[in-house]
C-alpha cells in the first residue's frame, strides 16, 4: 500500500503543475470586425501566436462587419470580466474611441489592429499602412490611364476606417499624377450586403467612359471582376483590387489580363503581431505606438515571383 503513495503524489503534483500553469497563462481577448475569410485569417495568426507564446486567446466577433453596437457590447463584456489585454479591430473608430478609452482607464492593455483610433487615448496600433497601400494602388491606377481618360474608385462602404484611409491615399496619388484627370468616387460596392454586383454594374452604366477602376475592398473587387468577365470587358476596363494573400481566381485573372493589380494584405501577420504587442504590454515592455505589417502589390510582372506565389498557400 505504501508503495503506491509516490505514484499518487507524483500524479497529484503533475496535475497541480498543469492547473497552475494554465492559471498563470496570460489572457488576451481578440475582438474582430466580423467572420469573413479575412478575419478568420487574422484569428489564425492571433491563436497561433498565443500558442507559441503560452497565452490564452479568446476570439469574439459580430456576425456582420458593420455591427458597431454588438462590437461595443463585446468590448464592454470582456473588459468587465477583468480580461487584462484586448486586441480589437474597430469597426468604426469614432464610435469605439470612448469605449476603448474607458477600458484603458481601468488598466486594460489595448492594441488596435487594422484600423487606428482617433481621440486622445491612442492604444498601440498594428496593421497595414492603409494610406501607404492606397497610395501604391493609386499610383498604379494612374499608370493605367492617360491624362484625358476617366478612372473610378469603387468604394467599400462609408464606415470602414481602413478602406477610407486607402481611398484617401489612392485619390492623392492619382491626382498627383493626373492633376486634371477625372476620378469618379461616388459608388459604394457594399452599401447593401449582397448587392455588390449590382453596384458594380451601376458604376459602369453611370460612368460608361471609365477606363480603369480601383476597388478598395475585397467584396467589390470580386464583384467587379465577375461583372467585367460577364460583360467581356477584360482588358478594356482595367481593374485593380484590394484583398489579402492571393487565391487562384485572382492569380488567373491577372495572368489573363482581366485584372491589372492586387494589393495583398497579410492578415495572419496582423493577428500575430497584435497578440505579440498585447503580451509585451502586459510584461511592461515598451511597444512602438505604430507597428506596420507588410503588403504586396501583385501585377503580371511579379506574379511568378516566389514571394507572391507563396501567398497562394496561406
Amino acid at each position: 500500500m505504501h508503495s503506491k503513495h509516490p505514484v499518487w503524489c507524483a500524479a497529484l503534483l503533475a496535475a497541480f503543475a498543469i492547473v497552475t500553469s494554465s492559471a498563470a497563462a496570460p489572457k488576451v481577448a481578440v475582438i474582430l470586425k466580423g467572420r469573413t475569410a479575412f478575419w478568420k485569417a487574422v484569428e489564425k495568426g492571433a491563436t497561433d501566436a498565443g500558442a507559441r507564446l503560452g497565452a490564452e486567446i479568446v476570439v469574439k466577433a459580430p456576425l456582420a462587419d458593420t455591427d458597431v453596437a454588438v462590437q461595443i457590447q463585446l468590448l464592454n463584456a470582456v473588459a468587465a470580466q477583468g480580461t487584462p489585454a484586448i486586441v480589437i479591430a474597430p469597426i468604426n473608430k469614432e464610435a469605439l474611441t470612448a469605449p476603448i478609452a474607458a477600458a484603458v482607464a481601468k488598466g486594460v492593455k489595448v492594441v488596435a489592429i487594422d484600423t487606428p483610433l482617433g481621440g486622445t487615448t491612442t492604444p498601440v496600433f498594428v496593421g497595414t499602412d492603409q494610406e501607404g497601400s492606397g497610395r501604391a494602388a493609386g499610383a498604379l491606377l494612374a499608370k493605367l490611364v492617360g491624362d484625358t481618360q476617366e478612372a473610378a474608385l469603387l468604394k467599400h462602404n462609408q464606415s470602414s476606417g481602413a478602406t477610407l484611409d486607402r481611398e484617401r491615399g489612392a485619390a492623392e496619388a492619382f491626382r498627383a499624377a493626373h492633376p486634371q484627370g477625372v476620378l469618379h468616387a461616388d459608388i459604394y460596392a457594399s452599401a447593401e450586403p449582397g448587392q455588390e454586383e449590382s453596384q458594380c454594374a451601376l458604376l459602369l452604366t453611370t460612368h460608361p467612359q471609365v477606363a480603369a477602376i480601383l476597388s478598395t475592398g475585397s467584396p467589390g473587387t470580386f464583384a467587379m471582376l465577375h461583372v467585367i468577365q460577364q460583360q467581356k470587358l477584360g482588358g478594356k476596363v482595367k481593374l485593380i483590387g484590394f484583398g489579402f494573400n492571393l487565391n487562384r481566381e485572382i492569380a488567373a485573372a491577372i495572368g489573363h489580363d482581366e485584372m491589372q493589380g492586387w494589393i495583398a494584405q497579410l492578415p495572419t501577420e496582423v493577428g500575430a503581431r497584435g497578440v505579440e504587442a498585447a503580451l509585451a504590454l502586459l510584461k511592461g515592455e515598451r511597444v512602438p505606438a505604430v507597428v506596420h505589417t507588410d503588403y504586396l502589390v501583385v501585377t503580371k510582372d511579379n506574379l511568378s515571383d516566389p514571394k507572391v506565389q507563396a501567398l497562394l498557400a496561406e
